[in-house]
């Protein structure tokens, strides 16, 4: 929690008598077990979290002072057009741009009715017996906010944004990640170190040896020398050094602690080494001390191409640069786990639980964190079962966790994946990342709601696809729903029933538009064209008996979703065709698979030969899967030598591939060429 969270301060309230209220109040809801306030008839049986207290007490001191400024000094007198008369005030912004958003007003309602829950509580004063402000309407309703009816209504990330965001942040963290964590490593250890070396030492013998031949060294390799930053420039000036000195922005006292292990030079040692030290510097300049020699890493854009993983850096850079690999976990582990941000925020450095194998030579990755929401303050032990590239984000994480996060991996404050999702593009697109050929991301809204929601949908409308480069959504699948299984009714449960809830729902989209293409003569091939056709001829037929006439009005759309809803039930999404599983036993794919489906069997869509298969049909949004097989295999096709054996084979799957081609252009042609005519 924040510091402003655990400070709650009743002084504002301009009425004694009334700071006296706040604390009853706010005590009550911390602890609704307690005698005194179980037997209340209207009080919340569930406790506040300390952090919600902050949220409750300001709004509660604004309606006080708002009464205390009206003349009010008693809540006796307190009337519903106060309560009328206030909400206007604040439905309003303060800054005159328009009205709070009804999520936002309810919060401000909530504790004016909180006064009315609890009356009987308070020693001092309260409502007349009775009043309830609007009537005892929740505060939402109050305020105008339907949320709750709207369903999810978090957007996804949009894809422009996603795919470079999540693309690049898997390439910090494997390819350049591990290098500023040893880099750091070994800042702060000779950093700590450094403060014991002794102050200095005459340079006679090897240490003057040594510090030339560094020098030389510098000067032959290209590197520079370490420079001196903050006020310590001025600081020489003011002690007699030129402006114009050739090492006033040469930090000796750093060249010193890496080449011979002492804090700094003494004037006639340095006065001996000026000669050869000013001549290396105008060869080559002074810059950062850290990656001086940075190893070579392939290009984003150009793996063939190797280029340094950094440029020379100074110690702020070399943290600043930390804090990119550190925002980079950061939204990986969010865009891919699916986890939320408060369960995000209680990751720490015991969190990588060790893998353990699974049956068939898998192996099962999972995350220890607590789940806060909904449970009580404190939370409860969780884990969520992961795919690799999530696992390894922490555990470079880990590496970056110092001794002033209080364990947390990602801070030790409100964690706020906006913000590092917004220093993390200013990297990428700015010349340190342009320099490794990572892909440009554009402005956009990006949060934690917004990624678990992109993974969900993700997951529910594009099964067998890619959500980025190297990412499989069916190992993300697989990984959740081993989660579930491991912990059912946990919090990776609760994620996995929000991706069935929008595989349902987009699968009622997509079976309306196949319905509405019917509508308009674009046909559907494949072998289970004919059934599909039969079952919205039905429907079809349906919709116009219920036409809506001068005695019945009927809700067309509605009316469509529901009969659509059956059919929508038997859709299973693959990735060249439809499959609308009515009857199991008709299932090519487990005939293929060499087993016995049951009643509740599932089709098995990667294995499906959709050629075949009497449930499977061809729509006009699959021409292209088929056409790039095609193309793939005549290309592959033509580069097969000799061995007719494999030749006939693959002319089989390019014959196969053009028949389905022909039969989706063929179906499609027809409300073609009769718009035409």
């Amino acid at each position: 929690m924040r510091r402003v969270y655990k400070r709650w301060n009743f002084a504002p309230i301009l009425n004694p008598a009334w700071r006296l209220i706040a604390k009853e109040l706010v005590l009550a809801l911390l602890v609704p077990n307690h005698e005194s306030v179980a037997e209340l008839p209207h009080a919340f049986r569930t406790p506040i979290k300390p952090n919600s207290v902050y949220g409750t007490l300001m709004p509660l001191t604004h309606w006080l002072n708002h009464l205390t400024e009206q003349g009010i000094k008693t809540l006796d007198d307190v009337r519903q057009e106060h309560c009328d008369a206030y909400l206007e005030i604040r439905r309003q912004r303060k800054d005159g741009t328009g009205e709070v958003e009804p999520s936002s007003l309810a919060n401000i309602v909530k504790p004016i009715l909180y006064l009315a829950r609890y009356g009987d509580l308070f020693t001092p004063d309260a409502y007349t017996t009775g009043f309830f402000p609007w009537d005892g309407r929740p505060a939402g309703r109050v305020a105008g906010w339907l949320q709750r009816n709207a369903g999810n209504a978090t957007p996804p990330v949009p894809d422009n944004v996603f795919q470079p965001m999540l693309n690049s942040a898997l390439y910090v963290v494997d390819t350049i990640g591990p290098h500023v964590a040893a880099e750091l490593g070994q800042f702060l250890d000779f950093a700590a170190s450094a403060r014991a070396m002794p102050q200095h030492r005459s340079l006679t013998g090897t240490d003057g040896s040594r510090i030339l031949a560094a020098i030389e060294e510098y000067a032959r390799d290209g590197l520079p020398f370490p420079r001196l930053v903050g006020n310590k420039i001025s600081l020489r000036v003011n002690k007699g050094w030129r402006q114009d000195d050739p090492l006033l922005t040469v930090n000796t006292q750093r060249f010193a602690q890496t080449v011979i292990g002492v804090r700094n030079f003494n004037a006639r040692d340095l006065a001996m080494l000026r000669p050869t030290w000013e001549a290396a510097v105008a060869a080559v300049g002074v810059g950062g001390d850290c990656g001086l020699r940075a190893e070579v890493v392939p290009r984003y854009d150009e793996p063939s191409v190797e280029v340094p993983w950094t440029l020379p850096l100074e110690g702020s850079e070399l943290r600043a640069l930390s804090q990119v690999v550190l925002s980079a976990c950061l939204l990986l582990t969010a865009a891919i786990s699916g986890m939320r941000a408060s369960e995000l925020e209680e990751l720490d450095s015991s969190s990588c639980l060790p893998p353990t194998e699974t049956i068939g030579g898998g192996v099962r990755y999972r995350l220890g964190s607590r789940l806060v929401k909904g449970r009580k303050f404190g939370g409860t032990p969780e884990e969520w079962v992961v795919i690799e590239e999530p696992y390894r984000a922490v555990q470079l994480a880990i590496r970056f966790s110092g001794p002033n996060t209080n364990g947390a991996l990602f801070g030790s404050e409100t964690l706020d994946v906006g913000k590092a999702y917004t220093g993390f593009r200013e990297w990428v697109n700015g010349p340190a990342g342009q320099r490794l050929g990572l892909p440009f991301i554009p402005a956009g809204p990006v949060n934690a709601r917004m990624l678990r929601r992109t993974l969900a949908l993700a997951l529910a409308h594009r099964p067998m696809g890619l959500l980025a480069a190297k990412i499989h959504l069916k190992h993300v699948s697989v990984a959740t729903t081993e989660g579930y299984a491991h912990l059912p009714g946990g919090s990776q449960g609760v994620f996995l029933e929000e991706v069935r809830e929008a595989e349902e729902e987009h699968h009622v989209e997509l079976t309306r538009e196949a319905f509405r293409d019917f509508q308009k003569g674009v046909m559907p091939a494949g072998p289970g064209a004919s059934a599909l056709m039969a079952a919205f001829t039905h429907i079809d037929a349906e919709l116009k008996d219920h036409e809506a006439g001068e005695a019945k009005v009927l809700d067309s759309d509605r009316r469509l979703e529901t009969l659509l809803q059956r059919e929508a039930k038997n859709l299973h999404v693959g990735v060249a065709n439809y499959c609308w599983n009515r009857d199991p036993d008709k299932m090519l794919c487990w005939k293929l698979a060499g087993t016995t489906p049951k009643a509740d069997s599932k089709p098995m869509v990667g294995m499906c030969d959709s050629a075949r298969c009497s449930q499977a049909t061809h729509h006009p949004c699959h021409r292209d899967v088929w056409q790039s097989s095609h193309d793939s295999q005549k290309i592959f096709l033509g580069s097969i030598g000799r061995n007719k054996v494999a030749k006939a084979a693959l002319q089989a799957d390019v014959d196969r591939s053009r028949r389905v081609l022909d039969a989706i252009d063929a179906a499609t042609s027809t409300v073609a060429s009769r718009d035409g005519q």
